[in-house]
């Protein structure tokens, strides 16, 4: 009989995109039984319940333990994927029963460097103290990790005690059949053509982009931003595009059609669309946060900048316009990178090997 397999899946910023990116990847296989189990961050029925009303750790935690309870009473569960600590902490009395894989994009410690733009806060040293030990504990009952890059592995050691030997390290990644590999030699006449995806506008970095485009590109270059609905952005050479859904058609033409990705952000741990530009052969700028310098190599698939260094963003686009084959060029190593190490379909079934086998190893137990 073959194993019953349950990823449970936080539904928040990019990680929507990297759940359908692995359910796609997965659909196919016939030696497992995917169990899907998302878990939406809406406030639904949520409103008004105090504490955990509000804060997402504590719903989506609540949820998701709620959930795997009725997969067990529905069938049981030979292993589980939980995808993120974030929505983990209430399934711990689980994963001490069932063989559990904890997918992390970044560590507590790793986001509290963030905190500030995600709207969240760093609490005194007493209460640090206890969440470190409560998700201490919480890791204690994973059989494995899987984390999105070195980043993140280096803290799971560093900061809670977890043995390297659990780690792998397996980028986000996208879904490579849905970009062409094959960019034409000769680009669209006209201006360069820049991309901008993220929906959280001023963490991203939008507005410093939109500044240094508006004063040093009038003219030279097409800035297309894909984000939530803004106020005064459309205007000359400037086109904003919303409620774009991940992988979409609608999506997928915006990369097809740039020549250059730009996210200059300020907070992001991984941010999953720059496996996207990797996939559509395009050059990136983005920023020194998190995981950014494990995924952009810096002059030879894109450029790496300060975050709010509005002078190396101008410089760095200022020569891709003028030197178009060195933007075709950081572009032809950028796919590379996606097709070695941010390719969705290997790294889905990576992990799914590792599931497989500890489902296999606790029917052995069993």
């Amino acid at each position: 009989m073959k194993p019953r397999i349950g990823f449970v899946l936080e539904q928040a910023l990019g990680h929507v995109a990297y759940g359908m990116g692995l359910r796609h990847a997965l659909e196919s296989r016939s030696d497992m039984q995917c169990v899907w189990m998302e878990i939406p961050f809406a406030l639904d029925g949520f409103g008004r319940t105090p504490l955990i009303g509000k804060n997402w750790t504590a719903r989506g935690s609540y949820r998701a333990a709620r959930t795997i309870a009725q997969e067990q009473r529905r069938g049981g569960l030979d292993a589980l994927f939980i995808h993120t600590q974030t929505i983990g902490l209430l399934s711990a009395p689980y994963m001490a029963k069932i063989p559990t894989v904890l997918s992390l994009d970044a560590t507590p410690i790793n986001y509290d460097e963030l905190a500030s733009w995600y709207g969240d806060r760093v609490n005194g040293v007493t209460v640090e103290r206890a969440k470190r030990w409560v998700h201490k504990s919480v890791m204690r009952r994973a059989a494995r990790f899987t984390v999105w890059s070195q980043w993140a592995a280096n803290s799971l050691t560093r900061d809670y005690d977890v043995e390297s030997r659990k780690i792998t390290v397996i980028h986000p990644g996208t879904v490579l059949a849905n970009f062409s590999s094959q960019r034409g030699a000769a680009r669209r006449p006209g201006p360069l053509r820049l991309l901008f995806v993220g929906g959280d506008f001023a963490r991203k970095g939008g507005d410093l982009l939109v500044r240094v485009c508006r004063e040093h590109f009038a003219g030279r270059v097409e800035l297309h931003l894909v984000t939530s609905p803004q106020q005064g952005l459309q205007g000359e050479n400037v086109f904003l595009y919303s409620g774009l859904r991940p992988h979409s058609p609608e999506l997928l033409a915006r990369y097809a059609d740039a020549d250059v990705f730009v996210l200059p952000t300020r907070a992001d741990c991984l941010a999953v669309v720059l496996g996207e530009a990797m996939a559509a052969s395009l050059p990136i700028i983005t920023t020194r946060v998190g995981a950014h310098a494990e995924a952009v190599e810096d002059t030879r698939s894109g450029f790496l900048i300060d975050v709010d260094d509005e002078r190396a963003l101008r410089d760095r686009l200022e020569s891709l316009v003028q030197e178009p084959e060195l933007a075709r060029r950081l572009g032809r190593r950028s796919r590379e990178i996606g097709e070695a190490r941010f390719d969705m379909l290997k790294n889905a079934n990576r992990i799914a090997e590792l599931l497989l086998g500890l489902a296999a190893g606790r029917a052995v137990a069993d």
